[in-house]
């Protein structure tokens, strides 16, 4: 009865504050799921980035159930390559593993590796979103309606407080093993560090978690989770005018549920839902919180300060946000308050980034397939093993995906670009003579200088190798023709030799007259 009573105030507080100027959030205890304070829970949000929650809850759930591994190297669509930013600009054909783009995802916020993900898990796109519906439903998230799997703005793709804390429990309950996912303070790609765009990892005791989102007509969200004292509380804040503004009222909530025992007597589960569709904040967040569409990703690593005097009812944030008592901050709490009244959170601390990276790993030749490669023919080649080559066979182009190893290696090369072979092209060593291709006609390629039948000469050789034979013995000399005196008559003349004969019975002297004596070069055959 007194559940009921607190469910209808509730409902009516919400038509009081109507939606153009109220926010939203909540505070549940993630074991319980009891409410500890809530402000328009079921009111319809745009989600943005943390959409990507519900798609890191579908890869792990069939992790779980062996559709996919970890280690399993995805390739990247031009589809997902496409995405705008915020991105790691992976490119079409490259592959990555689910593990590495599990935390890209969740660190970054990377909408492109959110397509990837989608995409080695249900196939494609489409199927994947149908996916995240029909989850949504299954675990009771009533408010909520997926477009994509990355949260970029659409005006149909809608979520709620009340709906991401039911989403943030189901992660941490049947994943608990899988956290580091979701609250990994930075990672490195490359030479690049990347910080968690969530602002309380690395800075609020206890932190957890989870995904962060913002785009204009959504305002700055996030989804923190926290641990203090045993006890562990998921926060919602959606709506916030800034990345600072989000970062503080989340901080603020957490300790204000920390410092309370007992909760308002319902759990999230039941809380109603509203109904309706999601507002657009953007001109509020243009004008007052002086945001950018692309401004998830940035985070300073040093302190952030916002001007919060509880949380949530000063002038600065135009009333999005109900006035509530001012949380008592205990010795744990990293929440100070300065001498101008302002609130600040301290710098990060310091962490050893993740390593992560594009390809494969050497866990993916066993790994089970994506979902979009499942329709290869050879799915051993599609995991990355070398094809095995019968003699006398030929050989297809374009079957070893990037990042094989060893001496198949293909790295970078796809059967369109960077010269590599168009998959329906075939070569072999012929075993008749060389002859030109036709003109026009079909069939394997015939390749210029294959092995030809026959004995070895210079002539068919490269000049190389032509130069390392012996050449043949050279035939004997010819003997020079006689020159004729100039007294001699038309008897004395030289007779051309014969073949094979001896030059001196070329010409026979006449007896009427002295011989002509003549002058012969010797002969090196002699």
């Amino acid at each position: 009865m007194i559940a009921s009573r607190l469910t209808a105030a509730f409902v009516f507080g919400l038509a009081l504050i109507g939606p153009a100027s109220a926010g939203t959030s909540l505070v549940i205890d993630a074991a319980s799921g009891a409410v500890l304070s809530a402000e328009n829970a079921s009111q319809p949000w745009h989600p943005a980035s943390t959409t990507k929650m519900m798609t890191a809850y579908l890869a792990l759930k069939a992790v779980r159930e062996g559709r996919i591994g970890l280690e399993t190297a995805i390739p990247a669509s031009k589809l997902a390559a496409s995405q705008p930013r915020v991105k790691v600009y992976i490119k079409a054909g490259q592959e990555i593993t689910l593990d590495n783009a599990l935390r890209i995802m969740m660190v970054k916020s990377a909408n492109d590796i959110a397509y990837v993900v989608a995409e080695g898990v249900g196939g494609d796109v489409p199927t994947f979103v149908s996916m995240m519906n029909a989850e949504a439903a299954r675990l009771g998230m009533s408010d909520t309606h997926f477009v994509n799997p990355n949260g970029w703005h659409h005006p149909d793709q809608q979520v709620s407080a009340r709906d991401l804390a039911i989403l943030a429990m189901a992660l941490m309950r049947e994943f608990p093993d899988y956290s580091d996912y979701w609250n990994t303070a930075s990672v490195q790609l490359g030479r690049q560090v990347i910080n968690n765009t969530n602002g309380l990892v690395g800075r609020y005791a206890g932190i957890g978690g989870m995904k962060t989102g913002f785009v204009c007509a959504s305002g700055f969200n996030v989804v923190a989770t926290a641990t203090r004292g045993g006890r562990t509380l998921i926060a919602v804040v959606l709506g916030a005018l800034s990345g600072t503004e989000r970062t503080i009222k989340a901080a603020q909530l957490l300790d204000d549920g920390f410092s309370k025992w007992g909760g308002a007597g319902y759990t999230v589960a039941s809380l109603p839902s509203q109904g309706g569709r999601a507002f657009s904040v953007c001109g509020d967040v243009q004008r007052k919180g002086g945001g950018v569409a692309l401004a998830d990703d940035a985070d300073s690593s040093g302190a952030i300060a916002a001007q919060a005097s509880n949380i949530g009812g000063n002038a600065d944030d135009g009333g999005r946000f109900a006035t509530a008592s001012a949380p008592s901050y205990s010795s744990t709490s990293v929440l100070t308050r300065l001498p101008s009244g302002r609130v600040s959170l301290g710098p990060r601390a310091e962490t050893i980034p993740v390593p992560v990276a594009f390809g494969r790993t050497p866990g993916s030749a066993s790994a089970p397939l994506a979902a979009n490669v499942t329709g290869g023919n050879d799915s051993r080649v599609a995991r990355g093993g070398a094809p095995v080559i019968a003699p006398s066979a030929p050989v297809a182009a374009g079957l070893l995906g990037n990042q094989t190893g060893g001496l198949f290696a293909d790295r970078g090369r796809t059967a369109s670009r960077n010269g590599g072979i168009p998959s329906s092209t075939t070569a072999f060593a012929p075993t008749e003579p060389e002859t030109a291709q036709p003109a026009g006609q079909g069939g394997p390629l015939r390749l210029q200088g294959a092995v030809q039948p026959g004995a070895a000469s210079a002539a068919s050789l490269r000049p190389s190798a032509a130069a390392g034979i012996k050449p043949a013995a050279r035939p004997p000399a010819k003997p020079l023709l006689v020159k004729p005196s100039p007294k001699a008559g038309p008897a004395t003349a030289a007779v051309k030799p014969a073949p094979n004969k001896p030059a001196q019975a070329a010409a026979k002297p006449s007896p009427a007259k002295p011989q002509v004596k003549t002058k012969t070069k010797p002969n090196d055959d002699a």
